[in-house]
């Protein structure tokens, strides 16, 4: 076998090889989102002149262009005349508006306390959805039932399947 004939083989498998094997761009970005920033054990205050207005905190979180998604997470609001509180497993936080999933409980400075397995809480509108079970206490009162739809400022609630019991004073 001539040197010529075994370079034109070794050509032609080089040649071959790079065809099969042609390599295959993939947008990696387009594949997955990247956050922006991610933080562990956090705590992230807004505050006015006067006071500390929010905070919000968690075991992990990660900061999108768009929203936070945070583990283990407490929001606290006290720009409102009553201090309030919401902690869950999980929360999406985007345009002040908190998707909430797994033991979500919210707390308020009069006493209200309200449970659920998940929820939305749009802070501007101050309301507080949910699809499951739910339960509200204040003070002795109890309400229980599903698909929750609660009005803070107006203090109004509707739901499906309401068992309450209630202290008249």
């Amino acid at each position: 076998m001539s040197i010529n004939i075994f370079f034109i083989l070794i050509l032609t498998l080089l040649v071959g090889m790079f065809s099969y094997f042609k390599p295959v761009k993939h947008d990696l970005l387009a594949l997955k989102e990247v956050p922006q920033f991610e933080l562990d054990k956090f705590v992230i205050y807004e505050i006015s002149p006067h006071r500390i207005d929010r905070f919000f905190e968690g075991d992990h979180g990660k900061r999108f262009s768009d929203r936070y998604e945070v583990s283990e997470a407490k929001f606290t609001n006290n720009e409102k005349p009553l201090l309030e509180s919401i902690r869950a497993d999980n929360a999406l936080y985007k345009d002040d508006v908190i998707s909430l999933d797994g033991k979500v409980h919210y707390s308020r400075a009069d006493g209200l306390q309200f449970h659920s397995d998940e929820g939305i809480y749009d802070q501007t509108r101050s309301l507080i959805t949910t699809d499951g079970d739910f339960t509200i206490t204040k003070n002795e009162n109890i309400i229980q039932g599903t698909r929750l739809y609660y009005n803070l400022n107006i203090d109004t609630v509707s739901a499906d399947k309401i068992q309450a019991s209630y202290q008249l004073n």
